[in-house]
């Protein structure tokens, strides 16, 4: 019988070699133009609820990508308590798979990958949709996501100013000084969602609730802002989300499954929401849009999305949802 081999690759051996910002989002970004371009197999996350007993989850992430020639499965431990045993509220461990015969080629840490890959996926969505002049960011939470995000923003736009929420003032304080030591952009730790909305040009809402709960009202958004929440919980006013031109989100069959907007879809509320897939395009990467509505569709709101995303929305007066 043929042996099975596969290589071990742990966190340090992963941090040297990780690439410089510009790369990686260059990297990221070419996974999800495989994606729009049907050559990814990815199924909603799974989850081992344990909330009731350790108040934390695992969350089961399975793909495979055809430019990569690879199969593999995340799963990330989720407790919001390890801050106190001196731990990260995530640790992800990735395995790879040869797709054609089953066989792992690889075990690795993926904790810091994990992190800059949610970054860089929010940079990339807001290249797209958020004005390319926003100067100042809002940023609501301060786990190891945060500074991704955050680095990925500052490589892609003019920033001047990033306010720093977060439930505890430790973190966002630490957050602050690592943003200005490391990203060279002025950062404050502010004490409320409100300081960090104010007048923002992007707003990330990046937290960990265990209930869904109005973090960001409606009336703390500036018009013209953009709007990034990824929490898995409901954390965003829901006038907002009803009085938006536009909700882009990345993966539809995720989000009717959970996330972040499922309350509202599984109520059957009456909301357009447009699903964006990266497309190549000549030398770039543009956006192309597919609606989906509850309970019905509108040729006219994808017509009017697809004008915006291709303009970057430099011009647009409203605000813009991705989750």
């Amino acid at each position: 019988m043929a042996k099975v081999e596969f290589l071990f690759i742990d966190r340090r051996s992963v941090e040297s070699l990780l690439p410089g910002t510009k790369q990686l989002l260059e990297i990221v970004e070419s996974g999800l133009l495989a994606h729009g371009k049907g050559e990814v197999v990815l199924p909603p996350k799974g989850h081992i609820e344990l909330d009731d007993r350790f108040n934390g989850h695992f969350n089961i992430l399975p793909g495979y990508a055809a430019p990569a020639g690879m199969a593999g499965v995340k799963v990330i431990g989720d407790y919001v308590d390890n801050y106190r045993q001196g731990l990260p509220s995530e640790i992800a461990l990735l395995t790879l798979y040869d797709p054609k015969t089953g066989a792992p080629l690889a075990l690795l840490d993926a904790t810091v990958l994990t992190w800059l890959r949610t970054g860089a996926v929010t940079g990339i969505g807001a290249k797209y949709l958020a004005r390319s002049a926003s100067r100042i960011v809002g940023h609501i939470g301060a786990r190891g996501t945060a500074f991704g995000n955050l680095a990925a923003l500052a490589s892609l736009f003019p920033l001047e100013e990033i306010r720093i929420a977060s439930h505890r003032p430790e973190t966002r304080e630490k957050l602050a000084r690592e943003v200005e030591e490391k990203l060279g952009v002025r950062a404050l730790a502010v004490d409320s969602v409100e300081a960090a909305c104010r007048e923002a040009d992007i707003v990330i809402e990046a937290t960990r609730l265990e209930k869904p709960e109005i973090l960001i009202r409606d009336e703390w958004l500036k018009p013209g802002s953009l709007l990034v929440t990824y929490g898995w919980k409901m954390a965003v006013d829901p006038a907002t989300v009803a009085k938006v031109e536009k909700r882009v989100v990345d993966d539809w069959a995720q989000c009717r499954k959970g996330g972040a907007l499922h309350p509202l879809i599984a109520s059957g509320a009456n909301v357009k929401v447009v699903q964006a897939r990266l497309r190549y395009a000549s030398a770039s990467s543009t956006l192309d849009t597919y609606s989906h509505v509850w309970p019905d569709s509108d040729e006219s709101t994808r017509t009017a999305v697809e004008a915006v995303l291709v303009a970057r929305a430099d011009s647009l007066r409203t605000q813009e949802v991705i989750v």
